[in-house]
């Protein structure tokens, strides 16, 4: 059954910085081919750094200067240019340069560095256990809001997130693909009254129903089996979101949206979009038919 079709294909070169639009993508086990393959590192942690940490990356844009592969880590990764909303950027070329360059920008040590193999999980570790105090930090709880649900995850993926930033090979907060109707968007849009633009909430895929309803439509696909073009994909979770949509990207000349935070918490219980797993990778393009495949649900949880 055709339930949608796809309006927007994103990636993201760099974790928490603005991403390019595609009108095809490889999507392979880790994802859209070339998503968050290389990240912002804080030397003196040392951990990888987000917008949950350090907000002023939300500021920055990132595109890469030649193809990339879904399967390179390390000095194979394509390489990319970092744009900042004043004109300025740098390039991977030159790492030195980049780190200074990032340092200034954000005040803070910073180096760019690509991803580097599963089997390198002292890059991905963090300094000890996530705490819930650190969890709600990263969140940006409002006061007395308590922590997300999160049983609806994954648990080997939980578990792994406990002691990593992010899953070991692997730059995405969690899942390998983020799903966004606008059915959620004008959901919240009709509730807030605030500016949802998609780019705040940095889905891969926006999917478009065939019949839209001003609804949290996507919610109600956990644990169903989604054919997307050539690739099928398992829905896992809601993906809980965090104050980082609220927060200003003057490279797409988004303002800052205060209530944004809040209006999520209110109105979708901070889940908007998805979180998808890939049963089989392939190529998708935009305009490509959605369809829930019969008879392949389950718990989306192991």
């Amino acid at each position: 059954m055709v339930i949608a079709f796809v309006k927007e294909l994103w990636r993201y070169p760099v974790k928490s910085l603005g991403g390019e639009s595609l009108s095809t993508a490889i999507i392979g086990a880790g994802g859209v081919c070339g998503d968050r393959h290389w990240t912002v590192y804080d030397p003196l942690a040392p951990i990888i750094r987000s917008a949950k940490q350090w907000p002023r990356l939300l500021e920055l844009r990132a595109q890469y200067l030649s193809s990339p592969s879904p399967e390179d880590y390390g000095d194979a990764i394509a390489p990319v240019r970092l744009l900042a909303p004043d004109g300025n950027s740098c390039e991977s070329s030159d790492l030195k340069a980049c780190e200074d360059w990032l340092t200034r920008w954000l005040d803070a040590p910073a180096q760019l560095k690509p991803r580097a193999p599963r089997s390198d999980r002292a890059f991905y570790a963090l300094p000890g256990e996530r705490t819930e105090q650190q969890i709600a930090g990263e969140i940006g709880l409002n006061a007395g809001e308590p922590l997300p649900e999160f049983g609806a995850m994954d648990v080997d993926v939980a578990t792994v997130l406990q002691f990593h930033a992010t899953p070991p090979g692997f730059l995405y907060d969690a899942f390998p693909v983020h799903l966004l109707t606008t059915d959620s968007l004008q959901f919240l849009a009709d509730a807030s009254g605030l500016d949802v633009d998609v780019r705040r909430f940095r889905p891969n895929l926006l999917l478009e129903m065939t019949s839209p309803a001003a609804a949290m439509t996507e919610q109600g696909w956990v644990g169903a089996t989604l054919k997307i073009g050539e690739a099928v994909l398992l829905v896992d979770s809601p993906t809980a979101r965090c104050s980082m949509p609220g927060r200003p990207q003057p490279g797409f000349d988004l303002r800052e949206e205060k209530g944004l935070s809040r209006a999520m918490a209110k109105h979708a219980d901070r889940n908007l979009g998805v979180n998808a797993r890939i049963i089989q990778p392939g190529t998708v393009r935009t305009g490509d038919r959605v369809q829930l495949l019969p008879g392949r649900r389950g718990t989306g949880r192991r």
